[in-house]
């Protein structure tokens, strides 16, 4: 998802990274005082409680209620550990690691009780590496996957894949409108796949219990409401989906308006390998709307965005996380 106009190679300015820095640590505290295993979804909690005994207490029941502000700071200073390390190794760029740090989202997600956190800073991870650096992250990526038992990562090896095989692939449009009719053909034929991937069959369930009224437009609607920060979209979109058009409106302006800008931006192998990948999982599965799932998209509102959309971010994160509080506090009475 990279913009249609390049970002400038400029350093971008000095205090934004210390402010964004301090915005960072200030969502961080937001956060743990405000948004509690019960407000981020407590059967989510419990799962995530599972998987940290499963990796750190042998299976025993170590982390649960008792504990949880101790295991979430930890997995902040983790996130703050992995973002730097990977930003120092070339991997992240600067203006990427900024845009990262002010979005309100991105505090909520390294304090959210899953393992999970661990595979969002590698979605920061730049595009366009050399091909011995692209094959290492593809391999960090896919051991990782394999060895927490998490699909994230290889939704963003599906991303990495797609871009690399775009860029070597010019495809013009009606050929990208034949992929997603394929995709949309396989989802009203899904049991064939399932005869021939029996390990899908497992989406069964989310798509005929969990989400038997999917239809894309609820894809987009979820996916919009939680880019900026998205706790439950079922409950605060009414809130997060206007953050995100405020977000947008305030740094891209009236390139909104410009058929030019879209035009533009699909042509990119980014933006392409972006939606198919999103397309293709949400097609399949059902669930899975959630931005967080494809949380690279970061690098590509920073790419749109550049300098302005950091200082904007910068000055409109804690507000934004505060009326997320304001919000919980009425809606759930806490």
């Amino acid at each position: 998802m990279t913009s249609p106009i390049p970002t400038s190679a400029t350093r971008p300015p000095d205090w934004h990274l210390p402010a964004a820095l301090m915005v960072f640590i200030g969502n961080i505290i937001l956060c743990l005082c405000f948004f509690s295993p019960e407000v981020q979804g407590y059967g989510d909690a419990v799962k995530g409680w599972g998987q940290f005994n499963h990796l750190l207490a042998g299976g025993e029941p170590y982390f649960s209620d008792h504990n949880q502000i101790s295991l979430r700071l930890g997995m902040a200073a983790t996130t703050l550990v992995l973002v730097f390390g990977l930003s120092a190794l070339g991997l992240i760029e600067r203006r990427v690691l900024v845009t990262y740090l002010a979005l309100p989202f991105a505090a909520y997600l390294a304090t959210k009780i899953k393992l999970e956190f661990l595979f969002f800073p590698f979605a920061l991870i730049s595009t366009r590496l050399s091909g011995k650096r692209e094959a290492f992250v593809l391999f960090m990526i896919c051991f990782m996957s394999i060895y927490f038992e998490e699909n994230n990562g290889l939704v963003l090896i599906c991303f990495r894949l797609l871009i690399l095989g775009f860029r070597k692939i010019r495809l013009s449009w009606y050929w990208i409108l034949a992929i997603v009719a394929t995709i949309v053909l396989i989802d009203a034929n899904i049991e064939m796949l399932f005869s021939i991937f029996p390990r899908l069959s497992v989406y069964s369930w989310t798509r005929d219990i969990v989400n038997p009224e999917f239809s894309h437009l609820e894809t987009v609607i979820v996916f919009a409401s939680s880019m900026i920060i998205g706790i439950q979209p079922q409950i605060d979109y009414v809130l997060a989906f206007p953050y995100t058009l405020l977000i947008l409106g305030l740094t891209v302006g009236p390139r909104l308006l410009s058929w030019r800008f879209y035009r533009e931006t699909f042509n990119t192998p980014e933006f392409r390998a972006g939606f198919l990948t999103i397309m293709l999982v949400t097609s399949l599965t059902h669930v899975f709307q959630n931005a967080r799932y494809y949380f690279y998209f970061v690098p590509g509102i920073t790419a749109i965005g550049g300098d302005r959309i950091n200082t904007v971010m910068i000055l409109t994160s804690w507000p934004m996380t505060l009326g997320l509080v304001i919000f919980y506090g009425f809606a759930l009475g806490i």
